[in-house]
C-alpha cells in the first residue's frame, strides 16, 4: 500500500474513505479501524477495515503532518473545518463541489421530512467544502485554476461547469447555505 498524501482531519480521512468505495464491489460500507504506523521515517495512519458487502479487506495509508501522530478531530458544528488553511492534498476542488452539493442536496430532502438537526448538520458539512475549494483559489485570483484539480472526477467536474469554480459564485452557494440554516448551535 503506498503511502497517500498528509490527511489534516479525522472529518477529511473519513469522506476520503467514502469518496473511494470497495474495487470489488463498489460497496461504500466498511467498519473502519484507525492506528498510528509510520511509513519509513514519516509518520502515518493506516484505515482498515472488511467491505460489508463482498468482505474484500480493504487499506488506505495516509502521510500526517509533521509531529503529528494522528489526524487532529476537526471539531463541533458550526466550526467543523476539514483542514488548516492549506488546500487539500487529497481532494482536489472538484471532489470538493461534489461533496458540497451532496451535502445541499441531502439538506432539502431532511428539510422536507422535518429532520432539522440533521438538515443543519449536512449544511455545516457543505459550507466546509465550499471553504476548502476556496483554499485553492490563487491570492487575488477570481477562479480556481485547471492545474489545481487532479483527479478524474474533479476534472470531469471542472470541464462540465468551470464557472462554478470562481471565487463569487463560491462565496454566493456558501452564503446560501448560511442562509438558509434551519437552526443555528449556541
Amino acid at each position: 500500500m503506498s503511502l497517500l498524501p498528509a490527511v489534516r482531519s479525522r472529518d477529511e480521512a473519513d469522506l476520503y474513505l467514502e469518496l473511494h468505495p470497495c474495487a470489488r464491489c463498489g460497496s461504500m460500507e466498511a467498519a473502519w479501524t484507525g492506528t498510528a504506523t509510520a511509513q519509513g521515517s514519516r509518520p502515518a495512519y493506516r484505515y482498515s477495515g472488511r467491505c460489508a458487502e463482498c468482505r474484500e479487506q480493504r487499506e488506505f495509508v495516509f502521510a500526517l503532518p509533521d509531529g503529528r501522530t494522528a489526524p487532529a478531530d476537526a471539531g463541533p458544528h458550526p466550526t467543523t473545518r476539514f483542514g488548516g488553511p492549506q488546500p487539500s492534498a487529497l481532494l482536489d476542488p472538484g471532489e470538493w463541489l461534489l461533496v458540497a452539493d451532496w451535502c445541499g442536496q441531502a439538506a432539502e430532502v431532511a428539510e422536507r421530512e422535518g429532520d432539522d438537526a440533521e438538515a443543519a448538520d449536512l449544511r455545516w458539512t457543505a459550507v466546509a467544502a465550499l471553504e476548502e475549494i476556496g483554499k485553492f483559489l490563487p491570492d487575488g485570483g477570481d477562479a480556481v485554476p485547471e492545474a489545481a484539480f487532479w483527479s478524474t472526477r474533479g476534472r470531469t467536474v471542472y470541464h462540465r461547469e468551470p464557472g462554478r469554480f470562481r471565487r463569487r459564485r463560491i462565496e454566493v452557494v456558501r452564503d446560501f447555505h448560511l442562509d438558509h440554516m434551519p437552526w443555528s448551535p449556541s
